[in-house]
């Protein structure tokens, strides 16, 4: 799920992008601390969901959903409680109260999951097979792969960094988000906001190398991730299944 911050309190956005920091598949796609870059982010980035400060400057933040041609699930957050009514009538998805605390904020969460979720399968095709190709362009070229030869898939800003079997990269317009929903499930999983991993292809986790923390290397090619807290706890889980 890509998700902006709307706020125009650096100390607020902060707090609230530490704390999604712990929601591994929340990507932040974007900060706005005005109305105007946030008007632009949303119709740049068209985002799945906007945590929204209802006071930005002299506007209110409402004016942004008022403005912006594409319309985001919305997390309201104030300082202000009168302001909950208005937070229905735009059907948000939840309000929070400033400083915004962590469990508030996985009720948010949970909420924005599951209406990203049921507007996803409205649109979104069936899942690829291994089996399926994908076609990526390299230069000139174009290169047909195999679903399964893929490794990982790393969110490079606006672009996705696709790793597969023989050593290669390609980037991809393709945001993480997409592939998510597309990918087999019972082979890709999401590690953290910005890392998808075939999990049939790790071949080792290894401490040490370039990465302050934990490494993973594949199967028969070169490539290796770090990986912070959040992808290792969810990789420990993964293996406990």
């Amino acid at each position: 799920m890509r998700a902006i911050i709307v706020d125009d309190e650096e100390i607020d956005r902060l707090n609230l992008k530490t704390l999604l920091e712990d929601h591994a598949d929340v990507e932040i796609a974007g900060e706005a601390d005005s109305l105007e870059s946030a008007v632009d982010l949303i119709e740049r980035d068209k985002p799945d969901a906007v945590f929204l400060d209802i006071h930005l400057g002299r506007h209110k933040g409402f004016r942004v959903l008022e403005t912006a041609k594409w319309r985001p699930q919305v997390v309201i957050t104030t300082s202000h409680p009168h302001y909950a009514v208005k937070g229905f009538e735009i059907d948000a998805a939840d309000y929070l109260l400033k400083p915004v605390m962590e469990d508030t904020l996985a009720r948010a969460v949970g909420r924005l999951r599951v209406r990203v979720a049921a507007a996803v399968s409205k649109d979104v095709p069936n899942r690829l097979a291994p089996e399926d190709v994908q076609s990526f362009k390299l230069g000139d070229e174009r290169h047909l792969i195999p679903v399964g030869q893929i490794q990982a898939i790393v969110g490079e800003r606006i672009y996705t960094r696709v790793l597969v079997r023989d050593g290669r990269e390609f980037l991809h317009n393709r945001p993480l988000r997409e592939w998510r929903a597309i990918l087999p499930e019972k082979l890709f999983k999401t590690l953290d906001r910005s890392t998808i991993a075939n999990v049939a292809e790790i071949q080792v986790v290894r401490g040490g190398g370039d990465c302050a923390g934990q490494q993973i290397a594949f199967r028969g090619s070169s490539h290796k991730l770090c990986l912070g807290e959040v992808a290792m706890k969810a990789l420990r889980d993964m293996m406990l299944e």
